[in-house]
């Protein structure tokens, strides 16, 4: 065990060095590796990372298919069938999964291993509010047996249930099968809270089998380099975003599913994504960005989200959002552990490059919470420092004196800003700019106040009647426009404009706008309900009258 601990230590050891002497060590250490059991279930852990990391920066072919192959029958391991039970919530494959999840994705868990999903009773904090709630889910003949008998949620989901439903999979089906708004249906269901168990299955979603063969593999011959990227040089590389065919998007949105729900997450881009709107950027360095956009009814009143994978020569290393609009984007970053410190600058730039060319965004900012803010991970790392080397500063005045005293405090060797620094510094947004500065983008532009201020006009106009007072304003945005009838649009345009209708008449008084201006919003209002979400944040931004009528109604409600 001993010397097996050894060589696991210096194949680690051996982790960012390359060229032909390396590439030889790794494979004699993987090939004394594969086939003998560690006697630690944390050793079986750091060598499935080990793995997960030379197969995103490989040496050469002949290492790549050792390290594939062994991934690919980690779950046969003695040492990991052992150690199985204290790896669960790894990810691993052979491991057990345990976490919250969404309605959606647990519906599409239960469509795609619905053996392997139960519920977690010994966790479960509201069965008693779940037994209430059956008896609005079931048919109306079936209400009285639930009034009457005295059993659990668990007895009665139980006994409801087919034979081959798992009771999981007969919930979150059941939920599914109600003819109340999705809203409601999510509301209701957040609030039972309902924690689940996957358990390990050919078909369950693990790290170790996250893998997309790339076209071309980028060997790694030298060491990596940890440069500093110039963003400004960065953000104009060319870019080819790529639409793809149903087939392949429908791959890589289940692959974006998988990877949340592996790592016991869940992101609302991927819960909701829309496979008709799945792009794909091909970067240096082996670097690939897929771009997923939310479905038409799941998304933002104004600004534009997409969803991100990072993938480098075919393994996903990390994920996170771009939210647009005004020119705007803000940025949501995340790498996962395992692959931390390689090549995270470049990395991050191809990302910001590619919202740049999505977006035409000149300006780009980074929320609170990935640098800190409640965020005791981010504060650890130092993500603050991560921003700030590439050139992301704060806008508030107190949070730039303070930034400005640690940017010049590091200018001594060996300094570390403190942990309660880095807490205040992580209450304030970073910016990073491309043009001049401006003060109509995100988030110094709220949408949340904007909510609020379209929530107090509606209320002064028509206090509990707002059916009516959406369909009201409807009629009044029709005449205002011109338009007829919306019958000839789609339903998802449709959709947006009863969705934006009170929006626009709380911020505007559009009937003594331009014919041109007036036009061109309604082309605004019918991209936000196209397929592609990113078209309408073109729109919107090219639209001056509209820019400045929003930035003008948010600042009032500030």
């Amino acid at each position: 065990m001993a010397s097996l601990r050894t060589k696991l230590e210096r194949l680690e050891s051996l982790r960012e060095e390359f060229g032909a002497a390396a590439a030889r060590e790794k494979l004699q250490l993987l090939t004394a590796l594969e086939h003998k059991s560690l006697g630690r279930a944390a050793e079986v852990g750091r060598l499935h990372e080990t793995l997960c990391f030379s197969r995103a920066w490989p040496d050469n072919p002949k290492l790549l298919a050792t390290v594939n192959r062994m991934l690919k029958n980690f779950s046969d391991r003695a040492d990991l069938n052992r150690f199985a039970g204290a790896l669960e919530d790894s990810g691993i494959d052979g491991t057990d999964i345990r976490f919250r999840f969404y309605r959606v994705t647990a519906l599409w868990l239960a469509q795609r291993c619905g053996d392997s999903l139960h519920i977690d009773w010994e966790q479960f904090e509201a069965r008693e509010r779940l037994s209430r709630t059956l008896e609005s889910l079931v048919h109306f003949s079936e209400r009285g047996a639930l009034q009457q008998y005295v059993c659990d949620a668990a007895e009665w989901i139980d006994r409801m249930r087919s034979d081959d439903e798992t009771d999981a999979a007969f919930l979150v089906h059941l939920f599914a099968a109600r003819g109340a708004t999705e809203a409601v249906l999510d509301g209701v269901y957040d609030e039972l809270d309902i924690p689940f168990y996957l358990s390990a299955s050919a078909t369950t979603p693990t790290r170790t089998q996250e893998y997309v063969r790339p076209k071309a593999t980028q060997y790694q011959r030298r060491g990596i380099e940890r440069h500093a990227v110039d963003l400004r040089k960065a953000a104009h590389r060319p870019i080819l975003i790529e639409k793809v065919n149903r087939k392949q998007a429908t791959r890589w949105v289940d692959l974006a599913k998988s990877a949340m729900v592996a790592r016991s997450r869940d992101l609302d881009a991927f819960a909701y994504a829309s496979a008709d709107d799945v792009m794909q950027v091909h970067c240096e360095h082996g670097i690939q960005i897929v771009l997923i956009g939310m479905l038409p009814e799941k998304r933002y009143m104004l600004e534009c989200e997409y969803g991100y994978l990072m993938l480098r020569n075919g393994v996903v290393v990390g994920y996170g959002t771009g939210t647009g609009l005004f020119a705007s984007c803000q940025i949501a970053f995340n790498l996962f552990p395992t692959f931390r410190g390689a090549e995270t600058t470049e990395l991050y730039a191809s990302v910001l490059a590619t919202f740049h060319r999505l977006f035409d965004a000149d300006t780009f900012s980074v929320d609170s919470y990935q640098i800190g803010a409640d965020n005791e991970e981010a504060i650890d790392s130092g993500a603050w420092w991560f921003y700030a080397r590439m050139g992301f500063r704060p806008r508030d005045r107190e949070a730039t004196k303070l930034a400005n005293a640690e940017l010049r405090k590091a200018r001594k060797k060996g300094y570390r800003s403190s942990k309660n620094t880095l807490r205040r510094l992580a209450n304030y947004p970073l910016y990073f700019s491309l043009a001049r500065k401006r003060q109509d983008v995100l988030p110094m532009v709220c949408t949340d106040t904007i909510s609020l201020g379209v929530l107090d006009y509606v209320s002064q106009r028509f206090g509990s009647q707002r059916e009516q007072g959406t369909r009201q304003c409807s009629q009044e945005l029709a005449k205002a426009l011109g338009i007829g009838s919306i019958s000839g649009w789609t339903a998802d345009e449709r959709l947006m404009w009863h969705r934006l209708s009170p929006v626009i008449a709380a911020v505007a008084d559009i009937r003594k706008w331009p014919k041109a201006d007036r036009d061109a919003l309604t082309d605004v209002i019918r991209a936000k309900g196209k397929v592609h979400e990113k078209d309408y944040v073109k729109l919107f931004d090219a639209h001056p009258r509209l820019r400045r009528a929003v930035a003008a109604f948010a600042a009032a409600n500030e």
